[in-house]
């Protein structure tokens, strides 16, 4: 009986330029079909936005998490603690924290919602408005920079794209598509 002779595994199309890719074993390892490549560079893009939030909420004595909140209310208008917990990917204890802060000083208020009076609404402030603007020059700023290695067309690109699995300002993922 004869075997046929064993080859060794073909690189993907593109499979030698992925970034730390040494050997066949270390694409497979990186291959942007498995995710892990792509989750990886995603997170560290991710976790250098972060950064810049972290140093602009800091420029206008925030917390980045009072930031995020503030940017929601504003996007998304006012909402209950539980919604925006959602949308911040937080537990409600966090959010109650963080409006608590946001309210001493004068950046959020809460009502009780007319429609439903068991709900308390949150919605930020002109003052509030005007401290998310302040920090939204320095945040504009820094991601420029951080982006400008991207021509306009594939900034916008990007955002397209990652706005095809994350709805912006839900805290949501698009469902995957059909098969």
């Amino acid at each position: 009986m004869t075997t046929a002779p064993e080859t060794a595994p073909t690189a993907r199309p593109g499979a030698a330029e992925l970034p730390g890719a040494r050997s066949e074993a270390d694409v497979i390892a990186v291959d942007p079909v498995t995710g892990s490549e792509l989750g990886r560079l995603t997170l560290q893009a991710g976790l250098k936005v972060i950064s810049v939030l972290d140093a602009a909420a800091g420029e206008v004595g925030l917390l980045a998490s009072d930031l995020r909140a503030l940017y929601l209310l504003q996007v998304v208008g006012s909402q209950n603690a539980g919604e925006l917990a959602k949308r911040m990917f937080v537990p409600q204890s966090c959010v109650t924290l963080i409006a608590d802060r946001l309210q001493k000083r004068d950046l959020l208020s809460r009502a009780r919602d007319p429609r439903d009076g068991r709900r308390v609404v949150l919605t930020i402030t002109a003052e509030g408005r005007g401290v998310l603007e302040a920090a939204a020059v320095l945040v504009r700023a820094e991601l420029r920079s951080f982006f400008a290695p991207l021509s306009a067309a594939h900034a916008q690109e990007l955002a397209v794209l990652l706005g095809r699995v994350v709805v912006p300002g839900s805290g949501e993922e698009h469902a995957a598509p059909p098969a």
